[in-house]
């Protein structure tokens, strides 16, 4: 794997899509640190979000920015007029 931070992000991405299943991830190389930036539901989907982005990093500290938003149902029912 090439050290160019634009192959390196792209690399990442992919692990993130095929391993966490995350899509909306953005991801910022920036010297040795990797910047994930973006929103998730679960504290757990974060966490698989480094744990991926680790598995791709090849040694690049990571520095995981990604939010945890809730995702609740809606309260009562919605009425269309």
């Amino acid at each position: 794997m090439t050290d160019v931070p634009g192959y390196l992000a792209a690399h990442i991405q992919e692990r993130l899509a095929a391993v966490a299943h995350e899509l909306g991830i953005r991801v910022d190389v920036h010297g040795d640190v990797v910047y994930l930036r973006g929103e998730v539901v679960t504290e757990e989907r974060r966490r698989a979000v480094e744990d991926a982005a680790r598995g791709a990093a090849e040694g690049h500290r990571i520095r995981n920015e990604v939010s945890v938003v809730s995702a609740r149902e809606p309260e009562g029912e919605e009425t269309l007029s």
